[in-house]
């Protein structure tokens, strides 16, 4: 199925005045959907990074898919890992 979208019509048989006007409106709508795809990028990141801050029980009941709860148990291992190194080095072993 092929989605690309049709010509208006032919540059040819309208005025030069209406064609410009035809392609300021096409630029517009492709500025409107490239920042409608760009603020819901950015909308995605904002909650990806909420749901990395959260608890990796919590993502589970909340049925986030394993990946996520994975990468968040491995963080949460690694930075447990961090800590208990750091007191270990504070009390000199």
């Amino acid at each position: 199925m092929n989605t690309r979208p049709l010509p208006h019509t032919l540059s040819l048989h309208r005025g030069p005045v209406a064609a410009f006007v035809d392609q300021l409106a096409y630029r517009w709508q492709r500025l409107q959907s490239a920042w409608a795809v760009h603020r819901a990028r950015r909308v995605a990141e904002d909650v990806e990074r909420e749901l990395m801050q959260l608890d990796p029980r919590t993502l589970q009941d909340i049925g986030a898919p394993e990946g996520l709860v994975g990468q968040q148990r491995w963080e949460e291992e690694q930075r447990q890992a961090r800590d208990t190194d750091r007191l270990l080095e504070l009390r000199g072993w």
